[in-house]
C-alpha cells in the first residue's frame, strides 16, 4: 500500500477551493497534502521544484481557462496525474476535460477524499503499468509481416494529441458565444452544426486511436 501522503496541486478559484478544503476536513485515513496555487506559472515553478504525484484542475475556472491550463500542463509534464475538477451541471465539460489531456474527471458536488485518494491511487497504478509495458522486449515480426507499411506510432500520437487539442478549442469556444448570443436564427444554429461536427470528429479520433 502507499504509505507517505500524497501530494497534490490545486489551482482554481475560490469556490472550487472551499469546496475541495471541505472534502478534505476530515479526510480519515487518506493520506493527502493538498497545496493551492495562485496561477498558472507558480504551478509550472512548484512542479518543477518538487515532487507532486498529481495537480488538480478547477477546468471551469476563469472562464474556462482551466481548460486551458489541463493542456499545457498535460504538453510540459506528460506523465503527471491531472485530476480535473467539474461541476456536473455543465454538459460535457468532463468530455473536453479528458480531451484536452485529464487523467480523471472529478464532479465537484460529489467530491471527498476519498474519491480523490482512490483517483490519484489508479493514475500511479496505470502509469506502473504503462512503465512495465514499455519495458517489455519488443514483438519479434515474421518477415512477411515486416515488410508491410506501417503508420509510425509517434506521428499518429502526435496527430492524434493536436487534433483533439483543435477539437476542444473548437467546442469550447462554441460554448462560450452560444451563451452570449440572445436570439435563435442562423447564428445559433451554425454554432449547433459546428458543435455537432467536432463532437463527430472527436468520437471519430477516439476509435483510430
Amino acid at each position: 500500500m502507499y504509505d507517505s501522503a500524497f501530494r497534490i496541486l490545486f489551482l482554481g478559484e475560490n469556490q472550487t477551493w472551499s469546496k475541495l478544503s471541505a472534502a478534505l476536513a476530515d479526510p480519515a485515513d487518506m493520506q493527502l497534502k493538498v497545496v493551492r496555487v495562485d496561477s498558472l506559472p507558480h504551478l509550472f515553478t512548484a512542479l518543477a521544484e518538487g515532487y507532486w504525484q498529481a495537480v488538480a484542475l478547477d477546468v471551469h475556472a476563469w472562464n474556462f481557462q482551466g481548460l486551458h491550463y489541463v493542456e499545457k500542463v498535460r504538453g510540459e509534464y506528460p506523465a503527471i496525474a491531472i485530476l480535473a475538477l467539474y461541476s456536473t451541471y455543465l454538459k460535457d465539460l468532463d468530455t473536453k476535460a479528458l480531451t484536452s489531456g485529464a487523467s480523471r474527471c472529478l464532479p465537484i458536488e460529489l467530491l471527498t477524499a476519498e474519491a480523490l485518494h482512490t483517483a490519484v491511487v489508479s493514475c500511479i497504478s496505470e502509469k506502473k503499468a504503462q512503465t512495465v509495458l514499455q519495458k517489455a522486449p519488443p514483438i519479434q515480426l515474421s518477415s512477411d509481416l515486416k515488410e508491410l507499411p506501417a503508420f509510425p506510432a509517434s506521428k499518429a500520437q502526435v496527430i492524434s494529441h493536436a487534433l483533439n487539442n483543435l477539437l476542444c478549442v473548437i467546442t469550447a469556444n462554441a460554448d462560450l458565444l452560444a451563451e452570449q448570443l440572445q436570439t435563435s436564427g442562423t447564428e445559433v444554429r451554425s454554432l449547433s452544426e459546428i458543435k455537432r461536427a467536432a463532437k463527430s470528429a472527436a468520437d471519430l479520433t477516439r476509435q483510430i486511436k
